[in-house]
């Protein structure tokens, strides 16, 4: 197996993706090797601009096919949980708390649709 690329994309900035293709494409480039639009290295989620707008596409690292990674979009942003997240800052403690509680709702959420398959 190879890698695979997560990418994030605010619809409501999609104008400036069609109107800027080049840099749309330059900053998939960036993002999948990790490094952010300001040049920091091993970052797992980047965000970059793109024309006039601030922040229209988040893209997490490349990672090998194999290995699992959960993201939650939401508000404009895409999280990385375990051991890739980003938000290591202790200011950031309150909003991966909320996260989790949120992933944990959708995958509790999962688990019951899956039983309602399963006929239990």
């Amino acid at each position: 197996m190879g890698y695979m690329t997560t990418i994030t994309i605010l619809n409501d900035a999609f104008d400036q993706i069609e109107k800027h293709p080049v840099e749309f494409v330059e900053s998939i480039k960036l993002g999948m090797n990790g490094i952010d639009k300001f040049g920091a290295r091993n970052k797992e989620i980047s965000n970059f601009g793109i024309g006039n707008y601030a922040n229209p596409i988040d893209v997490a690292r490349a990672h090998h096919a194999d290995d699992p990674r959960l993201y939650l979009a939401f508000q404009n942003m895409t999280v990385a949980f375990g051991y890739s997240n980003d938000l290591k800052d202790p200011r950031h403690l309150e909003l991966r708390k909320r996260m989790l509680k949120m992933a944990k709702d959708i995958l509790k959420q999962e688990e019951r649709l899956i039983k309602e398959l399963e006929g239990r």
